[in-house]
């Protein structure tokens, strides 16, 4: 039960007082100091290999392929949403859109207004134009002009009252951009100031797709790489996307990162706020790999033991690089082709400790050193052998 108990003659083990059995070498080990390449060398029986269920693989050159899964949900692109907004103080007349969620073509017409600041804007134009048949006033046209740009008239709607010399009392405001109605806030017949937000649209041909990864896979997402969306609307499909940002700042408190990738939305399937799972993937050329399983984090070291031949192992040091899914790169310390522990590794390392500390001679149990001037006792028998428990 406790083979670190090693004592010279029949007797109980201290710590579970079983009785002590005579130690059997299955296979007789080297000598330590016979030769130098079997210091780090540990031989274990066929039947120790069942036990300690050892299994070995080869080392080989594969594809250095990172995949990494995390949740993610779609949001507007900000470039694509324009808040409609009233430039000047009015009452609402007529909305030609009328709900949330109408799609709107650029150039169709969104509502009406009535504003006395419209009316007084569109007479200093007229005045300007009138006077420019008397003195050279163009730059007074041209500023009475951009006014009325600005209240949001368009082109063809300013030529018409330069042709028919005529107020509009009431205007007509065009979508300056095609899209969906995310929100309407006004009513017919509500006033409004200036600056009061009437329509929110937003063009959802392309969505944004906000996921957060660990710090340490960051170096495994680069801009402009291939992303894969899975949504639980659609478990048969697959969206691809693009990564377009990585946000400058880490959580301090989740120590993530952002990550910003673009999806075409064709078809209209995808949804902002929807929820999904992001698969970024990373190809890093290739390298030697060997199971995680395989090696062991010992303070400063890492080991890992090598199949020398039929019931050897030698314990050799490694140096590893990055994880790829349950594998570990090899940098230093191993060669294609050669055999490694997969499993059993730790108990091969515990045998390994069992057997320097046999050799450096404190051992469990061993008799002191009787004290000065004390009887010498008789030597015991030793013809029975080393006794272990």
């Amino acid at each position: 039960m406790h083979p670190q108990v090693r004592m010279d003659g029949p007797g109980a083990c201290p710590i579970c007082g079983m009785d002590l059995i005579k130690k059997t070498e299955d296979i007789k080990e080297p000598a330590a100091g016979n030769d130098s390449d079997m210091v780090n060398m540990v031989t274990l029986t066929g039947k120790k290999q069942v036990l300690a269920n050892v299994s070995t693989v080869m080392v080989s050159r594969e594809k250095l392929n990172r995949e990494i899964s995390v949740y993610s949900y779609l949001d507007f692109t900000e470039q694509s949403r324009k808040i409609i907004s009233a430039r000047f103080n009015g009452r609402i007349e007529k909305l030609y859109v009328n709900q949330t969620g109408q799609y709107v073509k650029i150039g169709q017409p969104l509502f009406e207004i009535y504003s006395p600041d419209l009316v007084q804007a569109q007479n200093d134009f007229l005045i300007a134009l009138n006077g420019l048949q008397q003195i050279d006033n163009s730059s007074l046209v041209a500023a009475a002009k951009i006014k009325l740009e600005l209240f949001g008239m368009t082109t063809s709607q300013i030529k018409q009252i330069e042709e028919t010399r005529k107020i509009q009392n009431i205007l007509t405001y065009y979508a300056p951009i095609s899209g969906t109605v995310i929100e309407k806030k006004v009513q017919e017949g509500m006033y409004v100031n200036e600056g009061t937000s009437i329509f929110e649209i937003a063009e959802l041909s392309t969505l944004w797709n906000i996921s957060e990864i660990n710090e340490k896979d960051l170096a495994f997402v680069k801009l402009g790489s291939t992303v894969k969306l899975s949504l639980k609307a659609y478990p048969q499909e697959e969206f691809t996307g693009k990564v377009t940002f990585i946000y400058p700042v880490v959580n301090s408190q989740t120590r993530t990162v952002k990550i910003r990738s673009e999806f075409a939305n064709k078809g209209g399937k995808l949804k902002p706020q929807m929820y999904g799972e992001t698969l970024f993937s990373s190809y890093a050329g290739e390298g030697l790999l060997i199971p995680a399983e395989a090696i062991i984090f010992s303070g400063k070291r890492t080991v890992v033991w090598v199949k020398a031949s039929d019931g050897m192992f030698e314990g050799r040091d490694v140096k590893i690089g990055k994880k790829y899914g349950s594998k570990y790169q090899v940098l230093e310390g191993l060669e294609e082709d050669e055999e490694v522990a997969a499993t059993g590794g730790f108990l091969i390392d515990s045998e390994s400790q069992l057997k320097s500390g046999s050799q450096s001679g404190h051992q469990h149990g061993e008799t002191k050193t009787p004290k000065k001037d004390a009887p010498a006792s008789k030597p015991k028998d030793n013809s029975s052998g080393h006794n272990n428990h």
